[in-house]
């Protein structure tokens, strides 16, 4: 692989996923608005809101890992695409069967013991109808990805984030339940199951015989278990805060208080609100993954470490360019923001909001970072940060009642997760470096950081002196003439933009 040639690749991989990724971005966006406001109560939303952090630990752990297996052993050079959808579908059902089985079974228990909130339970059963289906769907979408067939995935991640908006949304105007609209998911999630058969089944009907190869199931389960561990851990990170608020707000010395339920639900659902605003940047550069781990999979088997580790470089690059950029824009104004999308009542997340857009950034790096150690044959090595990561976050959170009081609990667990995201970002950081040595990266980086705290800044000094919509502005403003002094982008970056989207000439 040259170089141009891979970034021509990657470039066009990673605008077709990416469009589709911006889309989900704008419908989930368009649902964060629309849910607050159409259940009309943060009670409802906030429970809404714990569930999904729940469903989100499963079905996070069942793409991420499924896709990611599949498509490895489907990228590779003279692999049998038939036999691999056989294997997965029977990896899938082994592995992941059980898991379903207990999500389902488990639902009452986690509601009534865990969360001391019986409401919770209906919306959890049905919330499990979604990894049921998802079994098998990121297997598909992995054969998809595998194949370097990125227009059909982008379709299908389309599909699924606009039919999931309408069915969800709908089922809230109509009920106004937190169950129902699990149902909407579901719903979805078994509808686009069909369609992916479909349009997989075109693929691998499409693609040359390869060679059978013994034992691919036992090599199927090295790179998914391993993969699912460290997306476990990694979701723990990122959902475990807000199951914790709801946890122990709702029970110990506020238990026997009137209401100490909806108050829990109504704390995490303000926060939940302000992390949703926060892994924004997050959900963008997750895009990236889709593109740089088939080609850094390629490129390691074929023994190309120049081509892998100019791929590795571009993707860092851009992901501490796109995170912290965010960080400047949105930290600009929190509490103007939040009130804006979610309405009055939700601007109290301001504070957490701040420290969770770090989080943001750093959780961005440290899972573009883990996908290149799993891309380059080492999978299990992706699981030693993620666990660091999470040890940190849950020591901090079990530590709270000695540290601090309920009072701050939310502000708390900002911190907790902003901690083992750090934790996180440098173990992916080192690990990746001492495999992929072209560190030009490191500086991008630095200079993000810096061109970000300088932006914040600029908007702290014109707090109150101006109207709060030009402090987002300067912001960004002041981050990228910081970002180019410092040299984090530069005259180079630009060339490779437009060697991506410029288009062939005919000949």
């Amino acid at each position: 692989m040259s170089k141009e040639s891979g970034i021509r690749e990657a470039g066009r991989g990673f605008v077709l996923i990416t469009g589709a990724k911006l889309w989900f971005l704008v419908t989930a966006t368009f649902t964060s608005l629309a849910f607050p406001r159409l259940f009309g109560d943060q009670v409802l939303f906030g429970q809404f809101r714990v569930v999904s952090g729940i469903l989100n630990v499963f079905t996070m752990v069942v793409i991420t890992a499924s896709v990611q297996a599949v498509s490895k052993l489907a990228s590779e050079s003279g692999a049998d695409i038939r036999q691999i959808r056989r294997t997965a579908f029977t990896g899938q059902m082994l592995f992941f069967g059980p898991i379903f089985l207990l999500f389902c079974g488990l639902s009452g228990v986690i509601a009534n013991s865990l969360l001391n909130d019986p409401g919770i339970a209906t919306p959890l059963l049905v919330a499990s109808l979604v990894v049921a289906a998802y079994m098998i769907y990121a297997a598909l979408i992995g054969i998809l990805n595998g194949t370097r067939n990125f227009g059909r995935q982008a379709g299908m991640d389309i599909l699924f984030s606009t039919l999931k908006t309408v069915l969800m949304i709908a089922a809230v105007v109509a009920s106004g339940s937190v169950a129902l609209a699990y149902g909407g998911f579901a719903a979805t999630a078994w509808i686009v199951l069909l369609v992916a058969f479909f349009v997989t089944g075109k693929v691998v009907n499409a693609s040359a015989p390869g060679t059978e190869r013994p034992g691919l199931l036992g090599r199927y389960f090295m790179y998914l278990l391993p993969l699912a561990a460290y997306a476990l851990v990694l979701n723990l990170l990122l959902q475990a805060d807000v199951i914790w608020l709801k946890a122990i707000l709702g029970r110990g010395a506020d238990a026997s208080v009137t209401g100490a339920a909806d108050n829990a639900s109504r704390i995490a659902g303000v926060y939940g609100a302000a992390k949703n605003v926060a892994l924004l940047p997050y959900q963008a550069v997750i895009s990236m993954t889709f593109i740089v781990f088939p080609l850094v999979s390629t490129a390691s088997s074929s023994g190309d470490r120049q081509g892998a580790s100019n791929v590795v470089s571009g993707a860092f690059r851009l992901a501490a360019i796109l995170s912290w950029g965010a960080v400047a824009l949105i930290g600009a104004a929190p509490k103007e923001i939040l009130a804006l999308l979610y309405g009055k009542g939700y601007e109290a997340g301001a504070d957490g909001l701040i420290i969770l857009l770090a989080a943001g950034a750093l959780l961005a790096f440290m899972y573009v970072g883990n996908a290149v150690l799993a891309s380059s044959g080492r999978p299990i090595v992706s699981v030693l940060g993620g666990l660091g990561a999470v040890a940190v976050q849950a020591g901090l959170l079990l530590a709270m009642p000695w540290l601090t009081s309920r009072d701050h609990a939310s502000s708390w667990a900002a911190i907790a997760t902003t901690a083992g995201a750090f934790c996180g970002a440098v173990v992916a950081g080192i690990l990746t470096a001492r495999i992929h040595q072209k560190l030009q990266w490191v500086w991008t980086f630095a200079s993000s950081v810096v061109s970000a705290a300088a932006g914040l800044g600029v908007s702290f000094l014109l707090d109150g002196h101006v109207p709060w919509i030009v402090k987002p502005v300067a912001a960004f403003v002041v981050f990228a003439v910081v970002l180019v002094l410092t040299r984090g982008t530069g005259r180079e970056d630009l060339d490779v933009v437009l060697s991506v989207v410029r288009r062939r000439r005919k000949k």
